[in-house]
């Protein structure tokens, strides 16, 4: 190989290396995935959030996508919770509070819940900055949400048990078996009363997860 096959050489590979660099930064530090305004009750309860899925579906279109779905909501109407159940988890009749056990939902993506302590401006800018999601999970303020009935990290919300609840205005944290992480933003124009599920079964949130 002569001198300037040499030189050819190295300058290509600096130039790939700039490159791959550069795409690999426009990656982390780009737009996240975001869904705005999605809308969940006891049957529009499922929803993937890889892009998939503009809004969430029912279970007949679940079924249809089931490897995907790795957020479901549930309501516990009795105690007025709302709340968010790992698919997989939900799957099992082992726990003791087992009515909202869905077998088929076996078949779905695995998914951790966390508490936090963000903002509705820390979701914002996690929407607009992917790179941020990264750097909120990594606070010591971002933990695995707790429940003295389901595994750990398996619900946020529905029946108070030592557990996280959903709150107006609260960010809550997930991270699928694909190693996706996002935020749960519960938005603040909900119906009159909300929770109360006599007054109405929805709860409207938006979603940011990474690409």
């Amino acid at each position: 190989m002569n001198s300037q096959t040499k030189v050819f050489t190295v300058c290509l590979l600096i130039g790939v290396m700039f490159l791959t660099n550069c795409k690999k930064d426009a990656s982390s530090t780009g737009k996240a995935k975001s869904f705005t305004n999605l809308t969940f009750n006891h049957r529009i309860a499922f929803f993937a959030s890889d892009g998939s899925m503009a809004a969430p579906v029912d279970s007949f279109g679940a079924k249809a996508s089931i490897s995907k779905i790795d957020i479901t909501f549930f309501n516990y109407y009795d105690y007025d919770g709302p709340g968010f159940f790992d698919p997989v988890a939900r799957s099992s009749d082992a726990w003791y509070w087992d009515q909202f056990c869905l077998p088929w939902l076996k078949n779905g993506m695995a998914t951790k819940y966390y508490s936090t302590k963000l903002t509705k401006a820390d979701f914002d800018a996690a929407v607009s900055n992917q790179s941020k999601i990264a750097t909120f999970f990594a606070s010591s303020d971002t933990k695995l949400a707790g429940h003295d009935i389901y595994p750990v990290g398996a619900v946020i919300g529905g029946r108070e048990a030592n557990s996280v609840e959903l709150k107006k205005g609260g960010v809550y944290g997930f991270m699928n078996a694909a190693g996706k992480r996002g935020f749960i933003y519960v938005r603040t124009d909900q119906a009159t009363a909300w929770p109360i599920a006599v007054v109405s079964q929805d709860t409207k949130v938006d979603i940011v997860r990474e690409n």
